[in-house]
């Protein structure tokens, strides 16, 4: 995806440099802002040379889609971790779940998707950044559709557990739902989480839109 400039299975010296310039870039591009961060800062905090940017990275705009790349990551890996932890206690409800419960366990699943105040800016940093430069959006958009793949099939996976089944797409659900998701976290980030449409609010939100697109599953 991020096209990195030497192929082949990475080293576990190259991993750990990777994962440093990576960790840094997160710090300098929240402090000085995606456009405004430079390679040499970038370097200086992880505490390498420009050449060891270089062996891993073609441009700075390819460092910002690997960020991206290894935050979607390990919000997929924690939203499948979190399923997998909760569907006995949905499969023992035998499709009896009403909106409350629905919302307690919505609740667990926007823990996991919303980041700090930092990385919602920086999110917000890089879709600006990818609709301003023609050579980024291929890959951001790419990144998205993957994400929400992803995240689609993860949410129908649960919604089964709870012995459910879609009655509209769930990726296009699931779309709708990062936008609820984005929105709260903005107003939250302005706001507070307790306005009316910030974060405290969705749980309860995206409860219904669930039971409105979804119906229960037949009796076998």
């Amino acid at each position: 995806m991020t096209n990195e400039p030497h192929q082949g299975p990475p080293t576990a010296r190259r991993r750990e440099t990777r994962g440093r310039l990576l960790d840094a870039a997160i710090e300098v591009f929240a402090e000085a802002g995606v456009q405004g961060a430079s390679v040499e800062q970038i370097c200086a905090r992880a505490g390498f040379s420009r050449g060891a940017f270089y062996s891993n990275f073609s441009t700075k705009e390819q460092l910002f889609l690997a960020v991206l790349e290894r935050e979607f990551d390990r919000r997929i890996e924690e939203v499948e971790s979190t399923i997998a932890e909760l569907t006995p206690a949905l499969q023992r409800l035998q499709g009896k779940i009403d909106a409350e419960q629905a919302a307690e366990y919505i609740t667990r699943f926007i823990a996991v998707e919303q980041g700090d105040a930092h990385w919602i800016i920086l999110e917000n940093e890089f879709a600006l950044l990818a609709m301003r430069d023609p050579d980024i959006a291929p890959g951001y958009l790419a990144l998205l559709d993957r994400a929400t793949a992803s995240l689609a099939e993860l949410v129908e996976t649960a919604i089964a557990a709870a012995g459910r089944r879609f009655i509209f797409p769930a990726d296009r659900t699931t779309e709708i739902i990062n936008g609820m998701c984005e929105r709260s976290a903005r107003v939250s980030a302005l706001e507070g989480e307790q306005h009316p449409r910030g974060i405290a609010a969705l749980p309860h939100q995206i409860g219904e839109l669930l039971f409105a697109v979804t119906e229960p599953l037949s009796p076998r």
